[in-house]
């Protein structure tokens, strides 16, 4: 059976409400001017930026290259994602990438550039999109080492 069996619903329902909640949180932080800090407290601060870069500002100023590589990246992971479909770790660490990627881009193509706003201590600004591609490769990480240590038993 194919991806569109049984975990079709976890998997439409994870990559949606992530998206949403994204746009969202965007939506939000957009409806102030552009470089506001709209919240301050010790190590955390809410701060509207557009980013025309990558993770974490890499790659600044080639948000029309990225347009173009984001979509084939996400072709590639519904494609692991149907590939490792029964695996449970698997199966929502490629969603909540895809969600992520799908999240971003659309920033790209509405903004033309990706608005972060979540700052905490010294570490860049980021959104929720970048937060769910983040848990998506710890997720990843994670079943290759259980994997791992599996084989060495």
């Amino acid at each position: 059976m194919g991806i569109y069996t049984k975990h079709l619903p976890s998997i439409i329902t994870t990559i949606i409400a992530i998206i949403i909640l994204d746009q969202l949180t965007k939506l939000y932080v957009a409806s102030y001017p552009l470089n506001t800090t709209i919240f301050n407290f010790a190590f955390f601060k809410i701060k509207y930026v557009l980013n025309t870069g990558a993770a974490f500002s890499f790659l600044t100023g080639f948000n029309e290259l990225l347009k173009f590589i984001v979509p084939f990246a996400v072709i590639l992971l519904f494609i692991l994602l149907h590939n490792y479909k029964n695996n449970t770790i698997l199966r929502y660490a490629f969603s909540m990438q895809i969600a992520g990627a799908i999240g971003n881009l659309i920033d790209r193509f509405t903004m033309n550039g990706v608005i972060d706003f979540i700052g905490v201590g010294w570490w860049p600004l980021f959104n929720i999109a970048d937060s769910s591609i983040s848990i998506g490769l710890t997720l990843l990480i994670i079943d290759l080492i259980f994997k791992r240590n599996k084989k060495n038993e």
